[in-house]
């Protein structure tokens, strides 16, 4: 009897103490709409323009304004790989970082509330794609070939010409190591010159957009030179293994006439190239006074 009164006296405080827990969850179904201005996607889902309302599963854990900021974030990231510990029900269009921490979106036919946020946060995407040719990569961070978008961080500091400007030659840079100040975040992709609003953000492209199309890599040589050993041209380290190797322009030299200068070009380990020809170390460049000439990159 008195095992049978314990038991009844134990399950009744743990139904005291499970009680609030359960009381505790708070659904919540956000005040204003989140605004995804252009067609985007994360990983593979797919996010088309339009207003979208934010639900979270427990308000106590995750406001309103931190699922709307997470959604940004995620909108931004490069590969659409959530970091961890948020992973994507991508059937009913969750996000869940576990205990509580979770949020819904869903299409809505019009924009409420305002001031519920948007992606993006600021700035202008720019008219049209920019399409990289060959498989590349800046420093660490890879660029399949494929078209992309790019994004200004701000209206004024940069034009849309100047950053696919930057962007073709971050491409061609020898070692990833952006000038100063530039600086990279590799998990957005983003480029930003000093201030953190200068700069601008390159995502895959969603879908095919309006608007002119520059492209880099349209120069570069077919296949790759193999440099024997580690070697130098001056201030130029040149390790050994394969190089791609890009014209400046579309004129001279050619490609197998790029490829004999090289060659050469490696004979000079004091770096004193004949004339009229300069290398340039940090981006692996090889110029004449006329702006003409090739660089060379490692093919990773």
């Amino acid at each position: 009897m008195r095992l049978r009164m314990l038991a009844a006296a134990l399950l009744a405080a743990a139904a005291v103490a499970v009680a609030p827990a359960a009381a505790s969850a708070a659904p919540a179904t956000c005040p204003a709409t989140f605004a995804v201005q252009h067609d985007d996607r994360i990983g593979s889902f797919a996010v088309p323009a339009g207003s979208y309302q934010l639900s979270v599963a427990d308000a106590e854990r995750l406001s309103c304004a931190h699922a709307a900021d997470l959604f940004r974030q995620f909108l931004e990231d490069f590969d659409g790989r959530l970091p961890f510990p948020w992973t994507l029900d991508a059937t009913t269009s969750t996000f869940s970082a576990g205990n509580g921490n979770a949020f819904q979106i869903v299409r809505a036919a019009t924009p409420s509330g305002g001031g519920g946020g948007q992606h993006p946060a600021t700035g202008l995407r720019c008219p049209g794609v920019f399409r990289v040719m060959h498989n590349d990569r800046i420093g660490t961070l890879a660029v399949p070939a494929g078209d992309y978008t790019v994004t200004l961080l701000s209206v004024g500091p940069l034009s849309c010409t100047q950053a696919t400007t930057r962007f073709a030659a971050f491409l061609r840079d020898y070692d990833g190591r952006l000038p100063f100040p530039w600086m990279l975040n590799t998990q957005t992709a983003t480029f930003m010159r000093g201030a953190a609003l200068a700069g601008f953000r390159i995502e895959p492209a969603v879908s095919p957009l309006p608007g002119p199309t520059p492209s880099s890599g349209a120069l570069r040589c077919a296949g790759t030179f193999r440099v024997l050993h580690d070697d130098r041209i001056g201030a130029l380290r040149v390790p050994k293994g394969r190089y791609w190797i890009t014209r400046t322009s579309a004129g001279r030299p050619t490609c197998p006439a790029a490829t004999r200068l090289l060659a050469r070009f490696l004979q000079r380990p004091d770096g004193r190239l004949a004339k009229p020809w300069r290398v340039q170390a940090s981006t692996g460049t090889f110029l004449r006074p006329a702006g003409s000439g090739f660089s060379i990159k490692p093919a990773r």
